[in-house]
Order: C-alpha cells, then structure tokens, then sequence
C-alpha cells in the first residue's frame, strides 16, 4: 500500500520464532474480546510483511510456533486465518501462494492445535480453491471485487464443501456493503466489512457505528431478535394525532411508566425537580419513551401550543428540511436538483456577486456542518440584518469575507443556515416556510409555528430564514419521526439516508470549533452528536449514549433522540442564554430502566 512501504508489523522474526513483546499486545486484545463474547480471526501472513521470513522452512516454522502459542494459551475464543488473501501475488514464499502448499499449512496447524479451527481467506473474487477448502475448517471468501448480485451464486458454489461461510473482507460502504450483508446473511453466510479509508489508512478512526452509519443501522436491525408485534410498548408502531385530535399517549401513574415505558418514575421526579431549579425562566418541556410522555414540566409555557422562537434548535429543523428537499429533488419532483454536496450558492442568485470568490466552493453539506467558513459566531457579527447583510454586501468584513476556507475549519454559524433556507427556496421554487410547512410540518400533524422573516432591497425583497418557533410537544414529533429512521406512519417523511448520516460528522476537520473551543467531531447536518463533547466549553458527553443526536438553542432550549434507548426529549424556552443542555439529556437517559433499552 502507497505510503507504509517499509513498516514492520509482524510478530515473527526471520526464523519463524516469535516475539513476545507483540505477542504479550495480542494476548491483551483476545483476553479483551473474551470478556466482551467476541471470537477472533487471528492472522498470521500478510503480504508484503510475510517477507521478513527468510524462507519456506521459516513459514512454516511460524505456522507451528503460532498455532502452539494458541493452544498453550488456552484461548477459546481464537480462529486462525493462515494468510490474507493467499493467492495475493504480494506474498513472496510460494508455499503460501500456491493452493496446495497453503493447504498443507492449514493441515499443519491442525495437527499442531488439533483443537483449534484453521482457514486462509481469498481474494476479493469470492473464490477458494478446492484443495484449501477441503483442508479448511471453515470458508473465509472476500467480497471486494464482487458485485452484490454475485454473491448468491458465489456461495452457492462454496457450499458445496459443507462447511461454515464467513466473509470477513469486504470493501464497499453505505447501501452497497448493507447489500452485501444481506446477500450473504440470506445465503447462510457470516459477513465482515472492511472500511479502509476510515479504518485503515492513516490517521485511523474508530467510532463505531459512527464509521459507517447506513451500514451498522442495517446489521443491529439483520443482528436483533424480532419483537413480538403486539407488544403494548413498542413505539415503532404508534404515531400521534396531531394535538388538536388527542396528541401524544401520555403516562402519569408509576406503574405503567415502569411497565409500558421502562422508565424509572423517582428519577422522573428528580429531573422534575431538577429542570424546575436548573433556572428561572418560564418553559415547557417534554421526555417520551417508547411513544409515551412519561414526563411533562411547564411553567408558564404550553407544551402543545407555546410556539416561541426555539433559537438554535431551528438549525437541525432546517437541516431535515433540505433533506427532504434534495430526495424530493433527485426523484425529479422539484424545480432544481441538489445534493449536499453541491455548490451552495448555485442556489443563492440573491448573492451575486460573489462578495469573496470563496464561497463559490462551499457546499451544503458545509453550510450545514459549520465548515463553510460564513461568517462564525466567533467573529462577533450580529445574527440577525437585512439579507444585503447576511449576504456580504453591506461592507462589513465579517459577513462579506470567509473565516477560512471552506472546509479548512469548523466555526458554528447561524448565517450558514439563513444561507441554506435561500438554497431549499430556490430548489423547491416555494418560500422555506411553506416548503417546511408541506413537506414536515403537516404530514408530522404539527399545527402551531412561527418563522422568521428577512427584508432585503431591490432584487431580493422578503424572505423566510430558517428561524422558527414551535411547541415542546411539535418539536418532538420531528426528533420521534426520526427516530423511526425517518419514518411517519406509512409515509418515508424524511429520507433514511439522512437520519443515519446524522449519527457522525460529516465533515473531517479536526481543529477547535473557533467560538468555544468544541470538538469539532461534533457537529453533523445541522444536528449535534452531545456524547462527543469533551468538557471544552463546559460541555460533556459523560452518560450520553453514542447514538444521541440533539441540538441545543440558547435559551435553554433542547431537541434530541436517542435510537438506542428509544427516547425523545425537548425543551422550549423562547428566551436565550447558556444552560445546562447536557445535563437534561443526561438525566432523561439515566430514567431508563436497566434492561429496557433496544
């Protein structure tokens, strides 16, 4: 691979003997697995490292010594794959390359550890051939260069030798690698993905379900058992009537809100209490669990009809907005066809011309992910002007020159998003407000809303920005839609693709977020992965799920889900200021009942 030729990471020396300062790091690693119920495939030759053997006697010599440190160790949670890809012609010794030579390495592993189970994997062609299959334990194809229409057959053929199938090297990513797992899984296979970008080239990222979202959204739902249909709880299958026909099921008695939602009722008091004290100003506020309210505060505020300017919450509201208008678009049902990566100000003629050449190269995605470099916060510049203002051409520097360029830096902007409610009117030929109120509001069953409203000159006259207000109760009914991945009773409301890409950046910088010093991993399309916070800013993600989504409005004003723990939480203020957003979202998450999680 370009980039790592030279690098030593073998735990073999020339003569096939082993080193135990490596080996003493895998021990840590499999005794680690152990503990958590994972198997391990254990590799012993990878191509270009398998040359620090000095020869075929030294091969074979590290087969022995490898499968005796197995057995001697006791592992019983160890598989052993003798090489990566064994007819890969980066492996210098033939006794590797060759099918029969490899073979006769697997047989002596088996003899070595006779109770330990042996294989070598193929090449991304999905074949093995007949000798290493037959001397094999188990199949280990890779689906890299296979298409996912392919795989049927490819195991079809493999199954001939009756033996467990395992793909533990595949390639693709998003919707072609969920394809891939579920050819194989249908087809009575194992499946590994193999993320090579993001896990395996420098620097490395881990986070989970966070590398790929679309793909591991798709292995917890082929990995978990079915849920009887008609278990009362289950929220997946209820969706409330909009509030002027009854609204949100709710909860009251500490019996069915242990029961029928899992949570925990002294808790529930607690966070009572807790948002009660936690400042002064009036709110409403709301946590539902499994489609019930289990806890509702207001103190001066309705939380069905109180539709107040909710501050920042409104950027992800605006976020989910443009999704829906960029699948409306690639279906060909809108004026303009866009996606996230697009140059935004294609869609901004108000902007013309061009008050610094830059922004030419921003994208939405980058408007939405506070990396477009329009005007930061951090600049000091008032949020609110006419849109000559927002637009750059009323002489101010900060509104008329980028902080950096786009895609370099990470500086949170409310004037992003006013940008991005100009490109969903432009894309929908509708005013944002009435393309939101079409698209989300209504088939959501939300009745109560304010927006906001810019004036401009000549030439670009009155529109809608992406601030808005909304109800507690309203506010929820878009984080639980998202929650269902998205979905409102039978209708796709907003595109699946986007509720899964919201659960990870979806930028790559790295450098402090320029106002308060956030990581910058934080932010996603218009919404905030909480658990990601670092304490920068006063912010932690301590106890907050890694799959929680949210964002916070000044004012103490909150929206959020959190799929694992099949939670919706929202607060609305109608003020503005710093609060302790976190800490709500923390405490709600601490109400769940041990064991009543997805």
């Amino acid at each position: 691979m370009p980039g790592y030729e030279g690098a030593v990471n073998s735990a073999f020396e020339p003569d096939g003997s082993l080193r135990p300062a490596y080996l003493a790091r895998v021990e840590r690693v499999i005794r680690a697995c152990g503990r958590e119920g994972l198997a391990v495939i254990l590799g012993l030759f990878y191509q270009r490292q398998s040359a620090i053997l000095r020869d075929e006697t030294a091969v074979r010599a590290g087969v022995a010594n490898a499968a005796g440190w197995v057995r001697d160790r006791g592992f019983q949670n160890v598989v052993l794959e003798i090489a990566n890809e064994y007819p890969h012609g980066g492996f210098v010794h033939a006794v590797i390359r060759d099918p029969r030579s490899q073979a006769g390495l697997i047989r002596l592993a088996k003899a070595t550890a006779p109770h330990l189970l042996v294989s070598a994997s193929g090449c991304g062609d999905g074949a093995v051939h007949p000798e290493v299959a037959e001397a094999a334990d188990f199949l280990l194809p890779h689906w890299n260069d296979t298409r996912e229409e392919e795989i049927p057959a490819r195991l079809q053929a493999l199954r001939q030798f009756g033996k467990a199938i395992v793909c533990n090297e595949d390639d693709k990513t998003g919707t072609a690698a969920v394809a891939a797992l579920r050819a194989s899984v249908a087809n009575g296979a194992g499946y590994g993905l193999m993320l090579k970008e993001r896990n395996q080239t420098f620097p490395f990222h881990f986070e989970g379900p966070a590398d790929d979202p679309v793909f591991y959204a798709a292995l917890r739902e082929v990995t978990s058992p079915a849920r009887p249909a008609a278990a009362p709880f289950l929220g997946e299958d209820y969706f409330p009537p909009p509030e002027s026909q009854g609204g949100w099921r709710k909860l009251e008695e500490p019996e069915p809100i242990r029961r029928l939602a899992g949570m925990d009722p002294a808790r529930l008091e607690d966070l009572r209490q807790w948002l009660l004290q936690s400042d002064q100003r009036g709110f409403a506020a709301v946590v539902i669990r499994r489609g019930y309210i289990v806890l509702e505060v207001e103190r001066g505020n309705s939380a069905k009809t109180d539709s107040r300017r909710v501050a920042s919450v409104s950027k992800a509201v605006c976020a989910t907005v443009l999704a829906i208008a960029a699948e409306q678009s690639q279906q060909g049902r809108l004026p303009r066809r866009m996606t996230f990566d697009d140059p935004a100000f294609g869609f901004i003629p108000w902007a013309e011309p061009l008050s610094d050449p830059r922004k030419a190269r921003i994208t939405v995605r980058q408007l939405l992910n506070h990396t477009s470099g329009v005007c930061p916060e951090a600049t000091g510049a008032p949020n609110d002007g006419s849109w000559e203002y927002i637009l750059g051409h009323t002489g101010d520097a900060r509104t008329a020159q980028l902080a950096f360029d786009p895609g370099t830096g990470c500086g949170y902007s409310t004037h992003a998003f006013a940008h991005a409610a100009l490109v969903c009117e432009t894309v929908t030929g509708k005013p944002y407000d009435t393309f939101a109120i079409d698209a989300l509001f209504r088939p959501l069953g939300i009745e109560h809303w304010w927006f906001q409203y810019y004036d401009g000159g000549k030439g670009i006259g009155r529109h809608p920005s992406h601030g808005l207000g909304l109800p507690a109760r309203d506010l929820a009914r878009i984080a639980y839609c998202l929650l269902q991945g998205g979905r409102w009773g039978e209708q796709q409301v907003v595109p699946a693709w986007f509720v899964a890409e919201t659960a990870a950046p979806t930028h790559e910088v790295n450098t402090p977020e320029m106002r308060w010093q956030l990581n910058p991993q934080v932010f996603s399309h218009g919404w905030e992965l909480p658990a990601r916070h670092r304490g920068q800013g006063g912010r932690s993600g301590e106890g907050i799920p890694a799959d929680a989504r949210s964002k916070p409005g000044s004012g103490g004003q909150l929206i959020a889900f959190v799929p694992s723990l099949d939670l919706v939480v929202t607060r609305q203020t109608g003020s503005s200021g710093d609060w302790a957003y976190e800490e709500y979202l923390r405490r709600a998450c601490a109400a769940v009942l041990p064991g009543s999680a997805r």
